[in-house]
């Protein structure tokens, strides 16, 4: 089997990492419908693009692909580790797309103004980056320590820390890790060195979950 195994991906795709980002997508909506205030209404859109689609698209990444319940048989069968990631990761991205595009078109319905943000494209790189990033983390510390929970708390403690000390991250030499620049700093001289840099870190987590996912026996 080398081609990609879509049907097989969406037919064991779990219903409870489809509810999960559904449900924050409608709390955020919600929270935002209730407050009146304009300013509010921007931060509270820029939170759930710019850090909460990040963070949850790690955590479902973390349960991606050791919690597949079939996978010694998946292991079983003549198919690339590459494949196994891509397929998995990328179904995540798909969805936290969907949601992040979706939450953008009801922002701008109840005229929520990005501009402070910069351009389309600078506004949706806030979140896409960040996306990426905390999904190739998450898939690493799941991999890396053969447990999903692993992953999860990976992302979970960057997340945290990052948002605590996020001043502080933006004027150092960790401003290239800073992983919600974007939306943060978004006028950083240095956003698009910090973008490519996650980017660039994202293809290394990713590069060594392939190599690690090689030795199948850790995971059955």
């Amino acid at each position: 089997m080398k081609h990609f195994s879509l049907k097989y991906t969406l037919l064991t795709y779990r219903l409870d990492q489809l509810w999960f980002p559904i449900t924050f997508w409608m709390l955020f909506v919600i929270v935002i419908l209730i407050i009146s205030d304009p300013s509010q209404s921007l931060d509270m859109s820029l939170a759930y693009l710019g850090t909460a689609v990040p963070l949850i698209g790690g955590v479902m990444a973390a349960y991606a692909i050791l919690d597949d319940q079939a996978l010694e048989l998946r292991f079983a069968t003549p198919i690339r580790a590459a494949q196994i990631i891509i397929e998995r990761t990328l179904m995540i991205f798909f969805i936290q797309a969907i949601c992040a595009f979706s939450f953008y078109i009801f922002a701008k319905s109840i005229n929520v103004d990005f501009s402070s943000i910069g351009t389309f494209i600078d506004l949706h790189l806030a979140w896409v980056i960040p996306t990426i990033t905390l999904i190739a983390l998450g898939t690493f510390g799941s991999i890396a320590g053969a447990q999903t929970m692993i992953g999860a708390f990976f992302v979970g403690i960057v997340w945290i820390i990052q948002i605590i000390i996020r001043d502080g991250m933006a004027i150092n030499n960790w401003k290239y890790f800073y992983i919600f620049m974007g939306i943060t700093n978004p006028e950083h001289p240095d956003l698009h060195a910090n973008q490519l840099a996650l980017l660039g870190l994202s293809l290394i987590f990713f590069l060594f979950s392939w190599i690690l996912l090689h030795r199948q026996e850790r995971y059955i």
